[in-house]
């Protein structure tokens, strides 16, 4: 009976120290964010890459607010791709012709998930404006913060 509670004891011990990292994790509070566009730059988008970062930066503290900058990991944003297809004013976008980004979060102590993000394209005013394309690239990058936000 004592090698029961023995065994029992060290059981829980054991899965109390696995947890206790990730107990930062689950409250929801991070000591900051890094925002990663390495695999952007690596294919050839370094000044798509230069100005993401910034802006995802921003976006993320603005979703997080009060859950950033005391104690917790860092949690890690990593843009894999984005695509902003061209249009002519087509407001039935279907999948082909979807604005999309892919990126992958990993949250400390509770691993990394991938989030994608699709939109119209019309969704980011007249198609014909100056500015078009980066009212599309910055409607993707908000998205994505509040989905992380959510998610972690």
């Amino acid at each position: 009976m004592r090698k029961l509670f023995a065994i029992l004891f060290c059981a829980a011990l054991l899965a109390f120290g696995a947890h206790a990292g990730t107990a930062l994790a689950r409250d929801g509070m991070y000591r900051s964010i890094v925002v990663d566009t390495s695999r952007l730059a690596m294919k050839g988008d370094t000044q798509l890459a230069a100005s993401l970062k910034p802006m995802l930066a921003g976006e993320l503290s603005k979703a997080l607010g009060p859950r950033l900058g005391r104690h917790g990991g860092k949690l890690v944003v990593s843009i894999i791709s984005i695509r902003i297809p061209p249009t002519a004013g087509d407001s039935h976008a279907d999948q082909a012709s979807s604005d999309r980004l892919e990126a992958v979060v990993t949250v400390p102590g509770r691993g990394s998930f991938p989030i994608l993000i699709q939109l119209p394209p019309s969704g980011a005013g007249a198609w014909y404006a100056e500015n078009n394309d980066q009212r599309r690239v910055y409607r993707l990058i908000e998205a994505l913060a509040q989905w992380t936000a959510r998610k972690v």
